[in-house]
């Protein structure tokens, strides 16, 4: 319906008539364009299907319901005879889109936000497990280099045992000389040697080698005392060989002389 169908059929109060003029003079001064005209009936078409903001309904800029059918179609009309109200009540619908609009963004922002949360805890948690990791890693390494040094010294101290018993074998295999002094003693002091016993001839090669290394060894602690007292076991046993050879003389002189008379 245009302007002037209105203006035929609409009452024409003094605030109306001033509407009406002003909104004349704005399409005057300021003509639109189709696509312009198109934008503001699919805004209008907008505009009246949404409802008024609450304070406009609460501050009574809303049409009573006994208006007339002719006062309700003539909304748009109404709301362009008080300018102040029409661009407080866009104002107010533009503040309500934009904070529905920041209302949707906030909500992105803050599911964002609580993805990114998420995001940096799984990535602490990850930093955690990697020094875990590191700190295992470097534990694990320090446990393998102990290990080798141990091995290294158990092969060490295997090497140091085998020399130590090589050691100890020639060590007892030249105390063997001075510890046959002993066993010596004992048999050549034994009652029952003599020089027909089977032992007398190796015990005295025994006896012999023993005065022999000692003699070559004067260095060794109480060598000379060993010595003397070796020279002393040969001595006794060269002794009993004496003894043997005169009374085995005197056996066989005896039988030549029994035979001879």
């Amino acid at each position: 319906m245009s302007m002037a169908t209105k203006q035929a059929t609409l009452p024409r109060s003094g605030a109306f008539s001033k509407g009406y003029n002003f909104a004349y003079a704005w399409e005057k001064n300021a003509p639109v364009t189709e696509e312009q005209n198109a934008a503001i009936s699919a805004l209008s078409h907008a505009v009246a299907e949404r409802p008024f903001p609450v304070n406009l309904e609460d501050g009574g800029t809303a049409v009573p319901e006994k208006e007339s059918a002719l006062e309700e179609a003539g909304a748009m009309d109404a709301v362009l005879v008080n300018t102040h109200q029409f661009y407080k009540w866009f104002a107010e619908l533009e503040s309500a889109m934009k904070s529905e609009t920041e209302e949707k963004y906030r909500l992105y922002e803050s599911t964002l936000e609580e993805r990114v949360n998420t995001c940096d805890g799984i990535l602490q948690q990850v930093d955690d497990t990697q020094n875990l990791f590191e700190e295992l890693q470097s534990l694990h390494s320090s446990v393998a280099i102990k290990t080798q040094t141990l091995h290294d010294a158990c092969d060490q101290l295997l090497v140091e045992k085998q020399r130590l018993i090589g050691f100890a074998e020639a060590l007892r295999s030249r105390l063997n000389y001075f510890d046959e002094l002993e066993n010596a003693s004992t048999s050549f002091y034994s009652q029952t040697m003599n020089i027909g016993n089977e032992q007398f001839l190796p015990l005295l090669k025994r006896l012999d080698d023993c005065i022999l290394y000692v003699e070559n060894n004067p260095l060794y602690a109480e060598s000379a005392v060993y010595l003397v007292k070796f020279r002393q076991l040969q001595s006794r046993a060269l002794g009993m060989i004496r003894s043997h050879v005169l009374s085995t003389l005197k056996a066989a002189s005896s039988q030549v002389l029994l035979h001879c008379i």
